[in-house]
C-alpha cells in the first residue's frame, strides 16, 4: 500500500503547515476486505443508485454525496482532494474499485491530534493549555456527534482534572483520538 500526501494547507499567516490529508492506495479487493458484508452491500447499492448512465461509473461530482449518503461525515476539501487523488487524469468519472478505496480511505482516515488541539485553543483561558470542563461539556453534549451528560461524565472521569474545574488540553485531545 502507497501512502500519498494529497494536500498541504496554510495556516493563516500564510506559513505552510504539516499534510492535511494522506489517502492510501489499495485494490479493490484489499479494499473489500476492510468492510463487512452489509456494509459492502450498502456501498454497493449506492455505487449502483449514482451511476446514473449505467456504465459501471459515478460522476466524480457525486462522490461526496455517495460517501456522505452511506454515513460518513465527510468536509468538502476531503472530498475534493479524495477526488484528485482517485481521478488524478481528470476523467471527471470514478469506477467502482476507485469508489471503494474512496470508502476504504475515509472510514480508515486517522485524525490530527495537532489539529485538533490548535482547534480546542479557543477555548483555552489565557492560552494556558486547559480547558474549563464546564465548557467543554456544553460544547459535547450539544454540537455535532453529541454525547448525552451520562456519557461525557464517563469520559471526562478518563481525564485528571484540577481542582479548579479545568482540564489539561492535551489529555482530552488524547481521549478523544483514542476513543
Amino acid at each position: 500500500m502507497k501512502t500519498q500526501n494529497n494536500f498541504a494547507h496554510f495556516s493563516r499567516g500564510g506559513k505552510l503547515s504539516s499534510p492535511y490529508l494522506q489517502f492510501t492506495k489499495v485494490d479493490g479487493e484489499t479494499a473489500k476486505k476492510a468492510f463487512t458484508p452489509q456494509e459492502l452491500k450498502q456501498i454497493m447499492d449506492m455505487f449502483v443508485y449514482f451511476d446514473k448512465n449505467g456504465n459501471n461509473t459515478i460522476k466524480r461530482d457525486d462522490l461526496g454525496f455517495a460517501l456522505r449518503a452511506i454515513g460518513y461525515l465527510v468536509t468538502t476539501i476531503e472530498i475534493r482532494e479524495l477526488g484528485m487523488f482517485l481521478d488524478p487524469k481528470k476523467t471527471q468519472f470514478l469506477n467502482f474499485e476507485q469508489f471503494i478505496t474512496a470508502c476504504y480511505n475515509v472510514r480508515n482516515r486517522k485524525p490530527n491530534k495537532q489539529e485538533i488541539i490548535n482547534a480546542l485553543k479557543t477555548f483555552e483561558k489565557n492560552k494556558s493549555g486547559y480547558i474549563e470542563v464546564k465548557e467543554i461539556k456544553s460544547i459535547i453534549t450539544k454540537i455535532g456527534d453529541a454525547l448525552n451528560l451520562t456519557e461525557f461524565d464517563i469520559v471526562i472521569s478518563e481525564i485528571t482534572q484540577s481542582q479548579n474545574g479545568f482540564i489539561k488540553t492535551e489529555d482530552l485531545v488524547s481521549l478523544l483520538i483514542m476513543s
